[in-house]
């Protein structure tokens, strides 16, 4: 029986098999870490590019990973995002709906497919704004669900229900509603809350109160800055509107609105300035930083209107053989019809005042 028991070959009674498995264990566990320790240091990679705006390597990244990996979820909303802040709304949405079928406990994947299809209202027929707003809400309450205490979900309900009209769904009842709800979970963001409901109102001077109040609290939040940028500029304050706006680009975005905010501003920095005539030193160095934008949005004016505006301030400053040259370079360039009588309307009064 011993002998008959001794003859039989098992794996821990011999050495060569013994190294073999071991090796070949090894090696797997080794090739595992390898690939793991990689795709973490690629999302890792991915993740800080885009904390640091550089949108393009982080999506360089993302790509490189869903090609090795196409059901990371986390994957598909970075790509989502970058996609938004590049003005892909239906690639975004198309990102953040494969998210969502990854892993549909994750609020902030609905709280960016409500933010990516709010992106698409301004782009779409009349006839199909319905339907876009019905999923607007469904992404956006359901992302209140997962995360009831989401500051961000909170003020994306708000911000629909000030803004869009009451056909579809707009309601200043809903909005206080909600102002009380963010209130409760930040009293900064409740203020601005409540004064971004008072400036839908037209109630200026209540609006600015309260903002003011948010920004006591948090000076350094770039929607509220903003919104007092805003309301300075709609009561003729035009100083104080180009000093709040030409701050915002040295802050820290915090949600995708304030991203696109900071190039907003920049734009609005040189507007105010350019047909004011006011700050004309922040005014061109906004727009001069503004034609550099890595953004793209509808609410962001093109490239050919904020240079007009940066001709505008050359003008205003004396330099008009630079802001000929300029208007000549757009006009080569085939802007839009309405663009093309501005310039063509600008050239003459450069010349009145040339000879």
């Amino acid at each position: 029986m011993f002998k008959q028991l001794s003859s039989l070959s098992f794996p821990w009674k011999s050495s060569q098999l013994n190294i073999n498995t071991y090796s070949r264990f090894f090696g797997i566990a080794l090739i595992f870490s390898l690939y793991t320790n990689v795709a973490f240091a690629s999302m890792d990679t991915a993740i800080h590019a885009y904390q640091s705006n550089d949108y393009g390597l982080a999506k360089k990244q993302l790509l490189k990973e869903l090609s090795s990996n196409a059901d990371i979820e986390r994957v598909h909303h970075y790509l989502g995002r970058i996609a938004y802040l590049q003005g892909e709304f239906e690639q975004a949405e198309t990102y953040f709906t494969r998210a969502i079928e990854l892993d549909a406990n994750h609020s902030d994947n609905f709280y960016w497919l409500a933010v990516t299809l709010s992106g698409q209202f301004s782009t779409v027929s009349i006839f199909s704004t319905f339907s876009l707003v019905d999923r607007f809400l469904n992404a956006a309450k359901q992302a209140v669900i997962l995360d009831p205490n989401s500051l961000l979900a909170h003020e994306g309900l708000l911000k629909f229900y000030v803004s869009a009209p009451s056909i579809l769904g707009g309601s200043i009842k809903l909005a206080k509603k909600q102002a009380k709800i963010i209130g409760r979970l930040d009293v900064a963001a409740g203020h601005y809350a409540l004064g971004r409901i008072h400036y839908q109102e037209e109630e200026y001077k209540q609006a600015e109160q309260q903002i003011r109040l948010a920004l006591a609290l948090k000076p350094q939040r770039i929607r509220y800055n903003f919104g007092l940028g805003l309301l300075l500029s709609v009561t003729e304050r035009d100083i104080e509107a180009i000093e709040i706006f030409s701050s915002i680009a040295k802050l820290r975005p915090i949600d995708p609105f304030e991203r696109i905010n900071i190039w907003l501003s920049m734009d609005k920095t040189g507007y105010i300035s350019a047909e004011s005539g006011k700050k004309l030193a922040l005014g061109e160095e906004a727009i001069k930083h503004y034609l550099h934008r890595n953004v793209l949005n509808p609410k962001l004016s093109t490239t050919h209107w904020a240079k007009s505006r940066l001709a505008t301030i050359y003008q205003h400053r004396g330099k008009n053989a630079q802001a000929v040259q300029l208007l000549n370079e757009i006009l080569v360039n085939k802007p839009s019809n309405k663009l093309k009588k501005h310039i063509k309307k600008q050239l003459i009064k450069l010349k009145s005042e040339t000879f």
